[in-house]
């Protein structure tokens, strides 16, 4: 037994043994710090870690791990040579320890709704364990993988990329049993240059050769993306192929699908050949796609669908994802749709063809900058006026420097408004919201038109 704080590479799998059925979280942040966590001090570009260990020690942390040296001896303190590399040791000696089924998804948009969905639909019925918020990148896999519950029968996990080599590098850490692609697209493309580029990256979440635990894989079942798809999937020799799409080229496909409301869908679902009707709650036709990842889950699981159905009209609403708002400026009341985490010109295409069908006439549509598309940026914002049917929406307010572009092509109609800052964004928006509007804002994350609406959100009103 060590009688001593200090933990190298020789002695930190003792330490492992100690927390590894803990119930206390490991945290990165010391605000979220409750008593019993661990918190592991990380330097970032504008904090350091190490600055928040009173406080984490003063929310009753049971272990803080730092690289920080302490000439008093801790019990509580874990001093190691590198934070970074610690906590990717926990991670791979948890999964190691994990007897159930790791869901790895991944693909250009849809990640965190998918695995949102998934829980929600599998954590009545099996012990479901997930990574939080939108931990995807190979800080927040490891955390995820550091802080997994072994006692859960499955886990879901978001696998993202913006660069070559990291869904590869991190297929290799959670070692998916279930692979998802949820789709491919034109995202990151300052770094990935093409479409091309983007699908070989993304199929490494089914290479077998660097995942041996690989058992099922679920992808798209359509169109030129999706067979190349496939046909690198096939190469993988014991491992059952599914797939979901818009027609019968698809294991799940919808025979049919009737709008019910502004966001309740009754599906008439073709599964395997067998039609299952079921109604769900989802703001469009793109959430629907990823309820037939769900459906296929449960089948290669197999559990009951009854027990799928009896769940689907609850769907959680995720903020920045759709989720409403009722919000009162100026006296009046309106109704704010939030689908400002993140843009790419396929979710900016789908959450525009939404909306553009929600039954009011008093709709009012906020686009700010995609980022991240490279030497294409502007082409992709010239793009999305192929989409807008102005005519329906009451005013289309643009902000930014990127949808400046769109801008240009649409300018000469009436009802659409260009600004290049927040204030004077804000200051049109007070000036001409009313009651009983609905708006829908969409755009990437840090960009003027996501900082306007949580300025809303938060009753500063955009300013």
């Amino acid at each position: 037994m060590l009688n001593h704080n200090y933990y190298n590479k020789k002695n930190i799998k003792y330490f492992f043994n100690k927390i590894k059925n803990n119930k206390g979280k490991i945290k990165i942040d010391s605000r979220e710090i409750k008593s019993g966590d661990i918190f592991i001090t990380l330097k970032g570009k504008k904090n350091n870690g190490e600055n928040y260990i009173e406080e984490a020690l003063r929310k009753k942390a049971r272990y803080v791990i730092t690289e920080k040296f302490f000439s008093k001896y801790n019990k509580k303190i874990i001093q190691v040579d590198d934070c970074i590399k610690t906590l990717e040791f926990l991670a791979k000696n948890k999964r190691s320890c994990y007897d159930g089924k790791i869901i790895g998804i991944t693909g250009s948009v849809g990640k965190t709704t998918t695995k949102e969905q998934l829980k929600h639909f599998l954590q009545p019925f099996v012990k479901t364990d997930s990574s939080i918020k939108s931990y995807n990148n190979n800080l927040g896999v490891n955390l995820s993988l550091a802080n997994l519950n072994l006692n859960s029968e499955i886990m879901i996990i978001e696998i993202g990329t913006n660069n070559f080599g990291e869904v590869k590098r991190l297929t290799k850490i959670v070692k998916p049993n279930i692979a998802i692609i949820t789709n491919i697209g034109p995202t990151h493309l300052k770094y990935f240059k093409n479409i091309n580029n983007i699908l070989k990256e993304k199929s490494h979440i089914f290479d077998k050769s660097i995942n041996s635990e690989l058992e099922s894989i679920i992808i798209p079942g359509e169109g030129k993306i999706s067979e190349s798809l496939y046909k690198i999937a096939k190469k993988n020799l014991n491992t059952k192929l599914y797939t979901f799409g818009q027609t019968n080229k698809s294991n799940v496909y919808p025979n049919k699908i009737t709008k019910l409301n502004n966001d309740t869908f009754l599906v008439h679902a073709m599964i395997f050949n067998k039609i299952k009707k079921f109604k769900i709650s989802a703001t469009g036709y793109h959430q629907i796609m990823n309820i037939f990842i769900c459906i296929l889950v449960f089948y290669i699981k197999n559990i009951n669908f009854r027990l799928f159905s009896s769940n689907a009209l609850s769907l959680p609403k995720l903020s920045g994802r759709g989720k409403v708002y009722k919000i009162t400026m100026n006296r009046n009341k309106f109704k704010l749709i939030d689908e400002t985490y993140n843009a790419s010109p396929m979710s900016m295409e789908s959450t525009i063809e939404y909306f553009s069908e929600y039954n009011t006439n008093n709709k009012i549509l906020i686009l700010g900058d995609m980022l991240e598309l490279g030497i294409k940026s502007n082409f992709y914002h010239r793009e999305i006026a192929k989409k807008l049917k102005l005519t329906i929406f009451k005013q289309v307010i643009l902000c930014g420097k990127l949808i400046k572009s769109l801008y240009e092509v649409i300018k000469n109609n009436e009802n659409v408004y260009y600004f290049s800052n927040k204030k004077r964004m804000s200051n049109h928006f007070q000036k001409y919201i009313n009651n009983n509007d609905v708006v829908l804002a969409k755009c990437s994350n840090s960009t003027i038109v996501n900082n306007f609406i949580k300025d809303l959100k938060e009753n500063k009103k955009g300013k």
